[in-house]
Order: structure tokens, then C-alpha cells, then sequence
């Protein structure tokens, strides 16, 4: 890794076409979700703070592990790389079950409810916290500009697609615009 991608890792600066920068907003966002949804106490704000963040970070997650963690899996000289993009896929899987036995609890005002809530909280928040030190750092280290470019138009298409489905499934008249915008700003800054 050459001294301006260790700088970049290090203060967490990235340009706007780096997969690195599009994760980065998204975990600003589902951490304060997440947040408020640990530290409610009412039982609709609750369901409505969950219907917001279960399908942003479902979309996050099954787009981070199509475009950034199945080539951290297949990085040869890394064992580092590799076994962070498996533990990725496993926290993942971690938060799924969370999110699913929040949304089928039929008392959102309960103590159980939020312990499961302030649980997600705490592993989103370590989850965030590795992904933005230790897997950014892989990923400049082991993966070209170009590649990261790649990774994040494949990662806000997929995350856009997903978001999109799941705002039909919910309002079939709605269309998302989430991955047209982070891809348009993406192709922007490369052709800048």
C-alpha cells in the first residue's frame, strides 16, 4: 500500500468513486437508526424506526458481500483479507437474525425487544467499527482505485436493486432512486 492509501485509510478520507467512501455513509446512517432505535421506549416508534433500518441495512449487507466481501474471500497472498470477509458474511448473518426476531415480536414495548434492539446496536457498532479500520485498510492495501470503483458501482447497483424490491414488496407504486444517484455520483467523479 503506497503512503497516500495508508493516509486515506487512516483518517478515513475517500474519494467518492472508492467503495470505501458509499460504505462509510451508509454506516453514518444505519448507526444512528440503529441508535434511536436501542434508545426508544415507544412501541410505534420502535416499529417505525425498524421498518426504516431493516430494509437499508438487509440492501447494505447483501450488497457489501456480493461487491466487496467475496473478493476479499478470493484475495490469494491474504489470509487476513479472507478470513475478514468471512467474519463480514457471519456478522452479517448475526444481524439478520436480529432484525428477523425484532420484526416478528408482537410487543415492540418490551424489555426483551429492546435488549434484542441494544444487541444489534452493539454489534453493528463493532461491525462498523473493524469494517472502517481493518477492511478498508485490506481493501486499499490488496485492490486497485479502478477495482474499488468497481466494487462501489456493483455495490449501489445491488444495494439499489435490493432496496427497490423490498419498496415494492412494501408500496407496490413506490421506485427507489438510491442506486441511480450513488452510481450517478460515482460515473461523476470518474469522469472528473
Amino acid at each position: 500500500m503506497d503512503v497516500v492509501e495508508k493516509v486515506r485509510s487512516t483518517l478515513g478520507t475517500y474519494t467518492d468513486t472508492d467503495v470505501r467512501a458509499l460504505l462509510q455513509a451508509d454506516h453514518e446512517t444505519v448507526q444512528g437508526l440503529a441508535k434511536q432505535l436501542a434508545e426508544s421506549k415507544n412501541g410505534p416508534q420502535r416499529r417505525s424506526l425498524l421498518a426504516q433500518l431493516k430494509p437499508l441495512l438487509t440492501a447494505h449487507a447483501r450488497a457489501e458481500e456480493q461487491a466487496v466481501y467475496v473478493p476479499l474471500t478470493q484475495v490469494k497472498d491474504s489470509p487476513d483479507s479472507r478470513l475478514m470477509g468471512s467474519e463480514g458474511a457471519v456478522e452479517h448473518f448475526l444481524v439478520d437474525m436480529i432484525l428477523e426476531k425484532l420484526d416478528a415480536a408482537r410487543d415492540a414495548t418490551s424489555d426483551m425487544w429492546r435488549a434484542h434492539a441494544t444487541v444489534l446496536q452493539e454489534l453493528l457498532e463493532h461491525h462498523i467499527k473493524e469494517e472502517e479500520s481493518e477492511m478498508f485498510e485490506e481493501l486499499g492495501e490488496h485492490f486497485s482505485a479502478e477495482e474499488r470503483e468497481a466494487m462501489a458501482v456493483q455495490f449501489a447497483t445491488r444495494r439499489g436493486e435490493r432496496l427497490a424490491a423490498e419498496t415494492a414488496r412494501k408500496r407496490p407504486a413506490s421506485r427507489g432512486n438510491g442506486a441511480r444517484r450513488d452510481v450517478g455520483r460515482v460515473r461523476r467523479a470518474q469522469a472528473a
